[in-house]
């Protein structure tokens, strides 16, 4: 998170830190870009966790493993894309609004070139890795709005319901590129799958 320190983040720090997000969005270290196609192949989700094998490692994603590997708690509203009725008081075209450089106009789109330097950088914090997608991340979707609204206004977010939900679609969509794949190598060596020879 240097690199949003020298680009002046401002306050989303902070809301960072207070959704506790910071360990997750720093995690840095060996990929093993096989293990996780398997990881990804073999993902299953069954009353509300997710099951995977790696090299005949068959393991439980439980509360404690994403507290583990990332420090991700599960507490908070349940947001994803296209789900945000959690949040009463989140209206998308009211936040955009608040959070543009030039104020008036109508609001067709909510493309990020109009929003503030801090609110766009929060933007590709959630684009690129908190929801990663493929493409067009110019482009705001309703999910990474109310995403976005919880950062800034303090509504601690269930961090492993949006990101399990993420997980489970890229697996869906063969379009989707598989997203988190240094938390997922994470997870793989703390599952204690030999990973001699995959780095």
């Amino acid at each position: 998170m240097s690199w949003l320190r020298a680009k002046n983040f401002g306050n989303h720090e902070q809301h960072l830190k207070t959704q506790k997000l910071m360990t997750f969005l720093e995690l840095s270290g060996k990929v093993c870009s096989d293990l996780v196609k398997v990881f990804y192949a073999n993902l299953k989700f069954s009353n509300g966790i997710l099951k995977t094998s790696v090299k005949g490692v068959e393991k439980e994603i439980t509360r404690q493993t994403w507290k583990d590997v990332a420090g991700l708690r599960q507490r908070g509203v349940q947001v994803r894309k296209g789900e945000t009725s959690a949040v009463d008081e989140f209206n998308k075209v009211q936040y955009f609004n608040q959070c543009v450089r030039n104020q008036g106009g109508q609001t067709r789109n909510f493309h990020v070139g109009r929003l503030r330097v801090e609110e766009r950088l929060l933007a590709m914090v959630v684009t690129k890795i908190i929801m990663p997608r493929g493409s067009n991340h110019a482009t705001l979707n309703e999910g990474d709005l109310v995403v976005m609204y919880c950062i800034q206004n303090g509504v601690m977010v269930d961090w492993t319901y949006t990101i399990c939900d993420h997980m489970i679609k890229a697996k869906r969509f063969i379009d989707f590129k598989l997203p988190y794949v240094v938390f997922i190598s994470k997870f793989i060596e703390h599952f204690g799958v030999d990973v001699e020879g995959e780095l």
